[in-house]
């Protein structure tokens, strides 16, 4: 493998694509994904569909190119529809990623463009083909800003600082955000293969730029921050894998003194027993506050406690196909006056996923 497609290789397995098998500049390859679920009808965390049997199909297409053997082009796209959707059962196109990376060492990538958060651990593991479960933790927020990162690693130690677009909030609790530039970091420490510390650390504004005069008469909406720090751990033993992280949040509201704070976590467990079948476990807190104009310069802003489990098993059909089926339940610790509003809930959910090197398609027919 030449040095360029060594490096282009390596580029896309971070960007979540697989590692790819082309042996020149250009790299293509997919993840096709159809989805079954049976859920409850009233779950504000868990419920698809109004509780009714709920399909959904999902493909998404990674590219990569090398322009020169440092210089990369990396892109990420994705179609998606369906009744278990939170679209209504609309098709949604849309990109995620498209960035530029310069690669003069391993101890400085330079990344420009839309890219995934670079806080917390799971981004990498987002993918239906890395994540061991078909849910994802309430806690972690999937968020593509537009900014520009420098990471590295040494044979212990890893890195990245970057100035983003967009912070790490949780859709349906905060206003949706205005992108306004904030500062990201984050580190890790590998005293040997198989053991991973790390901690990230991001702060600035989190509210909308549209919310009028629900903020307070000579302050700025970018004067209210969020601070969000996340600490996470990968340990495994042979053919057993443990993950786990916490989140800590401090957010400042219009017309309150004090912050509103909230704390997340979960552990997660994957045990491999053939080289075609494994299990896995994950249970979570998500304390998260809930934050919201009621009307004028009012705010509500007070935590949301959900719990949530979830387990499941998977099965490689064959190369790059992967079958997964697992089993959910949610139950939120609040005050009596808003159990009716938020019920505890369960989902049922199977999928399949197909790994693929387009490129070798027509490698093939020629």
């Amino acid at each position: 493998m030449t040095p360029r497609v060594r490096w282009l290789a390596v580029a896309l397995f971070l960007a979540g694509a697989a590692p790819a098998r082309a042996q020149d500049w250009l790299l293509v390859s997919g993840i096709a994904d159809g989805e079954g679920w049976a859920t409850d009808s009233a779950s504000r965390l868990l419920s698809r569909n109004e509780g009714q049997f709920a399909t959904l199909g999902r493909y998404q297409l990674f590219v990569g190119a090398a322009v020169r053997p440092t210089l990369q082009l990396l892109f990420m796209g994705e179609v998606e529809g369906g009744d278990a959707t939170d679209e209504e059962n609309q098709l949604e196109v849309t990109y995620d990623q498209l960035m530029l990376r310069f690669i003069p060492s391993r101890l400085a990538v330079i990344d420009v463009g839309k890219f995934p958060s670079p806080v917390g651990a799971f981004a990498n593991r987002r993918l239906s083909t890395t994540n061991p479960l078909i849910g994802t933790p309430d806690g972690y927020a999937l968020t593509y800003p537009w900014g520009v990162k420098v990471s590295g690693t040494t044979s212990h130690f890893d890195y990245r600082a970057a100035l983003v677009s967009l912070p790490v909030t949780h859709e349906g609790y905060v206003p949706d955000p205005s992108p306004a530039l904030r500062p990201a970091l984050g580190g890790g420490y590998t005293p040997v293969p198989e053991l991973r510390l790390g901690a990230s650390l991001t702060w600035g504004p989190y509210l909308n730029s549209d919310l009028g005069t629900a903020i307070p008469a000579g302050a700025d909406w970018k004067s209210y921050t969020q601070t969000l720090a996340a600490f996470d751990s990968r340990f495994s033993v042979g053919y057993f894998e443990f993950r786990g992280e916490l989140g800590y949040s401090w957010f400042e509201v219009p017309n309150q003194t004090a912050t509103v704070d909230g704390v997340t976590y979960y552990a997660e467990v994957k045990q491999t027993w053939t080289p075609r079948f494994f299990t896995a476990v994950r249970g979570e807190r998500n304390d998260y506050p809930f934050i919201r104009p009621v009307s004028g310069s009012v705010w509500i802003a007070r935590p949301v406690d959900v719990y949530n489990a979830e387990v499941g098993v998977g099965f490689r059909l064959g190369v790059g196909t992967l079958m997964k089926a697992s089993y959910r339940g949610a139950w939120y610790d609040v005050d009596p006056s808003l159990q009716a509003a938020l019920p505890d809930g369960y989902a049922l959910a199977l999928q399949l996923s197909w790994d693929m090197d387009i490129k070798s398609w027509f490698e093939r027919k020629q």
